[in-house]
């Protein structure tokens, strides 16, 4: 190859790397949404598919929408969250009585197979099982990001001698 031939070949993939079709595309929020939504608008979009908000609050500066009507297999809730009147995070809660702890990680293995298909591989955030009391607490995250957008899969479990919780919960995050 020569020193022309590179210096062009260079330039083309630099241009590629930073035209929009070169970068990687964002996570983009689930239902076909798009990050910045206006709560206005969500609440028209969630009007529309018989979706009811059940709880807004406030939380750490940021508005909170816990919604029913928007689920899938095993899916308890959706929450939206908004900053400043635009959607900067939605969280899928998964919680079945009838799950146990198999049936939550082959779930949540399903869930992080697919992720790396659309994502590439993700980063282990967390993994930690330790006593809390008589209460043993399971955390475990992976996260994948593009650009400023992030999507989180997080186990979280508490077994105590009686009784026990488990959630999984998938964060697609804007910042």
């Amino acid at each position: 190859m020569t020193r022309t031939t590179f210096t062009r070949l260079a330039a083309l993939l630099l241009a590629l790397a930073f035209s929009p079709r070169g970068r990687a595309a964002d996570i983009p929020p689930p239902f076909k949404l798009r990050w910045g939504e206006t709560a206005e608008r969500m609440e028209a979009l969630l009007k529309g598919v018989k979706a009811t908000v059940v709880q807004r609050r406030t939380v750490e500066g940021r508005e909170l929408w816990e919604v029913d009507g928007l689920k899938q297999q095993g899916q308890k809730r959706t929450v939206f969250y908004f900053q400043k009147s635009q959607l900067v995070e939605v969280e899928l809660q998964f919680q079945r009585d009838d799950w146990d702890e198999t049936k939550y990680d082959s779930y949540m293995g399903d869930m992080r197979r697919k992720l790396e298909e659309l994502y590439g591989p993700g980063q282990l955030i967390s993994r930690k099982k330790e006593p809390e009391g008589d209460v043993t607490q399971t955390l475990v995250g992976w996260k994948w990001s593009q650009n400023n957008t992030a999507v989180e899969l997080i186990y979280f479990a508490a077994q105590g001698p009686v009784h026990v919780f488990r959630t999984l919960s998938v964060h697609f995050k804007t910042y």
